[in-house]
């Protein structure tokens, strides 16, 4: 599985802080893993990578859209539990990206439906910061930063990542 390999290595140069070579890792192995049968795992798996990647680079109006496409696309899919959840977990990024540029209302309404789907108790994130916005508090960078790495919302960690397999893209190849 060569976009595996080529994965890892995004996630490498997500952790060194080279968002733009980590996003055209992240897309061409997304682009590989559609070619493969039986694949959807690894592209859920790439996708929140290249979501988390433009988050941290702090492009929140490409996630928005990143997040709005991605639900469309869940929406096609038949709603067993696992889609539901992947789509749960892609609301609640969108809200987050909503939270940061202080559109607490957009950010509110999906994580209401987050909840109306799934229940309270499934998604702590989504309980905690919808508590927060329905109670009036304006909620700032540094508590959702906190509320993040509480419930371990990045999924690129240093200690997940295998570099021994890690394989570089060739400097011509861009999925851009």
């Amino acid at each position: 599985m060569l976009h595996y390999r080529i994965a890892e290595r995004g996630k490498m140069h997500a952790l060194d802080k080279n968002y733009k070579e980590a996003l055209r890792h992240y897309k061409e192995a997304m682009k590989m893993s559609q070619q493969e049968k039986d694949s959807e795992l690894f592209f859920q798996h790439y996708s929140q990578c290249v979501m988390e990647t433009l988050e941290l680079s702090g492009a929140h109006d490409q996630v928005i859209d990143f997040c709005e496409n991605y639900r469309s696309f869940l929406k096609e899919k038949e709603q067993n539990v696992l889609v539901r959840k992947h789509n749960a977990f892609v609301s609640e990024r969108q809200a987050i990206q909503h939270v940061l540029r202080e559109e607490q209302d957009e950010a509110k309404s999906l994580l209401q439906d987050v909840q109306k789907d799934l229940g309270r108790g499934k998604q702590p994130i989504t309980d905690e910061l919808l508590g927060w916005l329905q109670r009036g508090y304006k909620v700032n960078r540094d508590q959702l930063t906190r509320l993040q790495k509480k419930h371990n919302y990045f999924i690129v960690r240093k200690e997940s990542v295998n570099p021994k397999i890690a394989m570089d893209l060739p400097e011509g190849i861009s999925p851009f």
